[in-house]
């Protein structure tokens, strides 16, 4: 579906750049932007891969395994009654992996924990909105993939990022958790 969105949107900026007479330079330009993303994406790869490679070596020496292990005791007393025992280690290995800015390791953990605690309704219960939620806001140690594009981008500083990454995710993370007890304690 995005596919034709964008395939429309890119029509009809070259059939408006011809009506007006820009025709030579809309096309111009969407060649140009085409090779400015296969640049940046190239650039992105070896960002991407130094942070893979340190975020692998961060899980193969026990970091997930042992910040999960401390936060999987407290998770069941704040997700609530909802959480059931067999999700509570998929949803700390997710937080971990998330909060050390392994999302692509996270997704598998996550899938299966909400899988976990969607239970047998149809209606999502308070622990998985609350787990939704906080896998939103997305709270990041490390967030890689902005500091790996800020750098493609030739930023002078593409780690200054990291504070108020973490202080904006932090608070909506914060805001997120009281919203859904609120929400909670209202229905």
């Amino acid at each position: 579906m995005l596919q034709w969105i964008f395939g429309a949107l890119m029509t009809l900026a070259l059939v408006y750049g011809m009506i007006t007479g820009n025709g030579n330079s809309t096309a111009l330009s969407m060649l140009e932007g085409a090779a400015d993303g296969v640049q940046s994406a190239i650039a992105m790869a070896g960002s991407f891969a130094l942070f893979c490679g340190l975020m692998a070596i961060v899980r193969e020496a026990g970091a997930v395994k042992w910040i999960s292990g401390r936060i999987a005791p407290s998770m069941k007393k704040w997700m609530g009654k909802d959480m059931t025992e067999d999700a509570v280690e998929y949803a700390a290995l997710n937080l971990t992996a998330n909060f050390l800015g392994l999302g692509n390791a996270a997704t598998p953990m996550g899938v299966e924990a909400a899988r976990r605690m969607k239970g047998e309704g149809e209606t999502a219960g308070n622990a998985l909105c609350l787990f939704l939620v906080i896998n939103a806001s997305s709270v990041q140690l490390m967030p890689t993939t902005v500091i790996a594009l800020r750098a493609a981008a030739g930023s002078a500083s593409p780690g200054s990022i990291w504070l108020p990454s973490l202080i904006a995710t932090g608070i909506s993370t914060l805001v997120g958790i009281a919203s859904c007890k609120t929400a909670e304690k209202l229905t």
